[in-house]
């Protein structure tokens, strides 16, 4: 029992910036760790409901809950995947060889490609929260997103080739035990089933959208990094929960 609570503090403290008690990095707690991955989504997902009930029963304006509910997810995750998906857009649009794609994820500077990539998103994730605050099922819907990109996110870490110069995404990969992928399959389609059976057909075109993302993730690192990376993970948790916001902004 206490390698499984030290494996959910080890998951916690990477992923986000809820503080919880250290746990040893050793073969024993990282085995499990990624099975509490969508643990942090729960938080995220905790967090826009209190904030968006909050900002209704206070008579908040919509393009300030936009602006908080943008800010709550920064700050709840550290920005951890941020950067990854900052740092894989400067990569894909560098049009260079895989190599030197490789080595630019390394680098620790911010490009134009970085800046502008993020400046999009976050204008989506805004506009998109501002189109959605008065849908309460869609505010649901995104709540529970958050576990799924999650979800998938592990699956993908436990299941895919590694690039060469991965690091933090081998470390998870080599120490994860091999049912874990299963575990996180199992919570993707549990989170699935609620998404479509709590929100209708939003639910339905929220979850498609999670799996053509998904895909493209794959067929995109395999082709130009010849496998994922811990950049390449929050790329996708990134655009993953940007494309689906803005889905349900739509609908």
């Amino acid at each position: 029992m206490k390698s499984l609570i030290d494996s959910l503090f080890i998951a916690v403290s990477m992923y986000s910036s809820v503080p919880v008690p250290y746990a040893e990095w050793n073969d024993r707690n990282m085995r499990n760790a990624m099975c509490f991955f969508p643990i942090v989504g729960a938080f995220c997902g905790a967090a826009l409901i209190v904030l968006w009930k909050i900002c209704i029963l206070i008579n908040i304006n919509t393009m300030l809950f936009g602006a908080f509910a943008v800010l709550a997810n920064v700050i709840i995750t550290g920005g951890i995947h941020i950067d990854g998906f900052c740092d894989t857009s400067d990569a894909l649009l560098s049009r260079r060889s895989q190599e030197e794609k490789l080595k630019i994820l390394k680098d620790p500077h911010c490009g134009s490609f970085a800046v502008l990539s993020l400046i999009m998103a976050v204008l989506v994730s805004y506009a998109s929260y501002v189109s959605i605050y008065e849908k309460p099922e869609i505010i649901r819907l995104t709540a529970l997103n958050f576990m799924l990109s999650r979800a998938l996110s592990g699956i993908s870490v436990t299941a895919f080739r590694c690039a060469s110069s991965s690091t933090l995404a081998k470390l998870f990969s080599e120490s994860s035990a091999g049912y874990v992928r299963y575990i996180l399959i199992a919570e993707a389609a549990a989170v699935s089933a609620a998404m479509i059976i709590i929100c209708g057909f939003s639910g339905l075109a929220a979850v498609i959208v999670d799996i053509a993302v998904f895909i493209f993730y794959r067929r995109m690192s395999y082709r130009e990094f010849g496998g994922i990376t811990g950049d390449t993970a929050g790329y996708f948790l990134t655009l993953s929960e940007t494309l689906v916001l803005m889905t349900g902004g739509i609908l």
